[in-house]
């Protein structure tokens, strides 16, 4: 650099200094600063929605064919009495009931500590039902007496229907 050049910089500093503007001559730099900061990648900025997974009927709770009791990843819970497993592991109800939580003795050794969710039939019915007696089910039947005496009535109201409608035509 030769002696002219170091001394127009010398110049232009102290008039910088001093908050004088010199004229721009080539020698001058100019500066460009950022007008926004850099943003960096962030890799831990995603999660997703709850799977809204556990108990949605407690023990006591009425349910109907179809209820969800249970939903689950894995089998914490498994099936008892009136209830079903679906695919995904949820336990639903296959009988109108009353939701029971309970271990069943008589199993195995090997399956003692399983929890089983069951529907009663009745609210004062206690799960498991015994080895020794039949399971409880809910028939759902229709009854014959009553089905006859509606059945024998719509046949009385026909034939009277019938007979009027004779009178009406040899009339």
């Amino acid at each position: 650099m030769s002696l002219l050049s170091t001394q127009i910089l010398g110049l232009n500093r102290q008039f910088a200094r001093l908050g004088v503007v010199a004229e721009s001559s080539a020698l001058t730099n100019q500066i460009r600063h950022a007008s926004k900061k850099a943003g960096g990648s962030t890799k831990n900025n995603r999660d997703s929605a709850g799977r809204r997974l556990g108990a949605k009927k407690v023990g006591g709770q009425p349910v109907i064919p179809g209820n969800i009791i249970y939903r689950q990843r894995g089998t914490h819970f498994y099936p008892g009495e009136n209830v079903k497993m679906g695919k995904d592991h949820t336990l639903y109800a296959v009988e109108s009931g009353w939701v029971q939580y309970y271990q069943d003795p008589a199993k195995d050794k090997k399956f003692w500590k399983r929890t089983y969710v069951g529907v009663a039939l009745q609210k004062d019915h206690v799960l498991p039902t015994p080895a020794h007696e039949p399971r409880r089910r809910a028939f759902s039947l229709v009854d014959t007496a009553a089905y006859k005496q509606q059945l024998d009535q719509s046949r009385k109201e026909a034939l009277e229907d019938l007979a009027t409608l004779e009178k009406v035509v040899l009339a």
